[in-house]
């Protein structure tokens, strides 16, 4: 019971981990300021960072679901 909570819940962070990395990513480079807002197509570079980074977690976290079956 407990073993399989904790495979799940590992599952779950596997399966958000490049959504999260991408989130700090922006994140860091803002705060570095690497990232300034007048960077040209900024805001169109980060919703496909974004983009790729929800597919990333959608196809790892389809890969368990079907592993399951």
């Amino acid at each position: 019971m407990i073993s399989n909570l904790i495979k799940q819940l590992f599952k779950i962070l596997i399966a958000s981990s490049p959504l999260l990395a991408a989130m700090y990513g922006l994140y860091w480079l803002e705060t570095s300021g690497t990232w300034v807002p007048e960077t040209p197509h900024r805001d169109k570079i980060t919703i496909a960072v974004l983009a790729a980074a929800m597919l990333a977690s959608f196809l790892i976290q389809s890969r368990f679901i079907r592993k399951k079956r």
